[in-house]
């Protein structure tokens, strides 16, 4: 048998064994849609209720939160059409999943080739951090398709201009429009949007084609996006405002990684690979590596959008590894191209598509499916409240929920016990003040780390008459008194 059979075989194995994982993962997002709803999930519930006024639910919760609108906008729309039940709401991000598969095998350059366009289209329907963010009711699905689009449209951009040819206006208005859509689903997809235009600029300028149209196309959209980057500014800064995430940079930073790329056996067997395939395609393409768009663009995306988050997070930490669920298509990206580049070099590397196709979907087998379980904290803190404090009233910190008044009362409404009544106030210098007379008012501190805890006691002037009872790590229930003045 000749080597290139050999090669040959090789390849078609290893093809059938990848197909046979997507496969797999395919029927699992199709079938994991019924998982219980969680904490995150019952804001967008909450926002994207059928039988609430639109006009209460952007005056009192959407205007007033820090994410972008547009993911809560369309879902309340769907749920007007939608039945009601827990798999329907789930099936509208699902739906952004499956069409981001279809947009990396189509949307792919034309000169890519098959073997590539699968590999992407596989790898994108066996990442597990994809799996996930598919099937949560959040905006992560719909930011991802975004993702796809802008930037495999730009990789097709910038075949058009490195031969001083204008691209089509519908190649244009696909990247602008889905950069657009992006920036409204989620920030850290605005931020690739943006960087990805800046990069696209660089290149427009350096081929001296369509430059006037990448920089006012990226002035309109970025024009277009700051109205709500003003009312970000605006809640962010508000005096009630606190920012709730503050886990250290170096546990946060090995979550994030394993967000994408699964577990650290496969970190560490990704890292060998990766630094394989850089060192090869810079030996093989030396002075010219800058110019090889498909390999710079994703990996220009993440170390820009790495630096971006880094320096924001200095004030606001956004070190946290579901944000960066939205960077997966620019990861598989890169992927994809050092694993091409290293079958080009040497063909028996074919094989490490279905090693890492099969990983994914191996990890991805003992999920039940929640990746995270149903939040119970709440559930079992209210039952506590009533069933052994014996109160029908709670007062709530809601400045550490991070979540408006309207949409908390909402969404606590899924965990008070069945059969019972329980009336939630805020937490405020007045409420505070009843909760510390007899008989007491239990107040209750979600997200409750030990530094919100001496938050909440300077910012009211109180202490607890004990140790708070703790409910599933981060849910603090107790009664109070006022500090005494000096």
């Amino acid at each position: 048998m000749t080597k290139s059979r050999i090669y040959r075989l090789l390849t078609t194995l290893s093809v059938c064994l990848t197909a046979v994982a997507a496969g797999y993962m395919l029927w699992r997002r199709l079938t994991d849609l019924h998982m219980g709803f969680l904490y995150d999930e019952m804001y967008t519930l909450a926002t994207a209720n059928p039988g609430t006024p639109f006009s209460f639910i952007w005056r009192e919760m959407l205007s007033q939160d820090v994410n972008p609108p547009l993911y809560n906008i369309l879902l309340y729309g769907w749920n007007h059409f939608a039945p009601a039940s827990v798999v329907w709401p789930r099936l509208f991000s699902l739906l952004a999943g499956l069409l981001a598969v279809l947009v990396s095998f189509w949307g792919t350059p034309k000169d890519w080739p098959k073997l590539k366009k699968f590999t992407l289209a596989a790898l994108t329907l066996t990442s597990n951090g994809l799996a996930i963010s598919c099937l949560y009711m959040r905006s992560y699905a719909w930011a991802i398709l975004m993702v796809y689009l802008f930037t495999l449209t730009a990789l097709r951009l910038a075949r058009h201009l490195a031969v001083h040819q204008f691209p089509p206006k519908k190649m244009w208005a696909i990247f602008f429009l889905s950069g657009l859509a992006g920036a409204y689903f989620h920030f850290f997809a605005a931020g690739l949007f943006f960087i990805t235009a800046l990069l696209l600029f660089f290149y427009a300028w350096w081929y001296k084609t369509a430059r006037k149209t990448v920089f006012w196309g990226t002035a309109a959209a970025f024009a277009l996006w700051m109205p709500w980057l003003a009312v970000t500014y605006q809640v962010m800064t508000a005096p009630s405002s606190m920012w709730w995430y503050a886990i250290p940079w170096a546990r946060a930073s090995w979550e994030i990684l394993q967000y994408l790329l699964g577990a650290p056996f496969v970190i560490a067997w990704i890292f060998v690979f990766g630094i394989l395939a850089l060192v090869s395609t810079v030996h093989t393409y030396r002075s010219k590596t800058a110019a090889q768009i498909d390999f710079m663009l994703p990996l220009c995306q993440l170390l820009l959008l790495a630096g971006v988050v880094a320096v924001i997070s200095l004030k606001y930490n956004l070190w946290m590894d579901r944000y960066f669920a939205v960077a997966l298509p620019c990861v598989l990206l890169l992927l994809t191209e050092l694993i091409y580049h290293l079958y080009q070099r040497h063909r028996p590397f074919i094989l490490l598509l279905p090693a890492l196709a099969l990983a994914w979907t191996w990890l991805y087998i003992p999920q039940t499916f929640s990746y995270v379980r149903e939040y119970e904290g709440l559930k079992n803190a209210f039952s506590f409240a009533i069933n052994q404090l014996k109160t029908d009233t709670l007062v709530v910190d809601m400045d550490k929920t991070g979540y408006t008044e309207a949409a908390f009362n909402s969404m606590m409404s899924y965990y008070i016990p069945s059969g019972s009544t329980l009336k939630i106030l805020r937490l405020t210098p007045q409420t505070a003040a009843r909760a510390a007379q007899e008989p007491k008012l239990p107040l209750l501190i979600p997200l409750c780390t030990q530094m919100h805890l001496i938050h909440t006691s300077l910012d009211y002037n109180i202490e607890g008459d004990h140790p708070p009872f703790i409910f599933d790590n981060d849910i603090c229930l107790m009664t109070i008194h006022p500090i005494p003045e000096p």
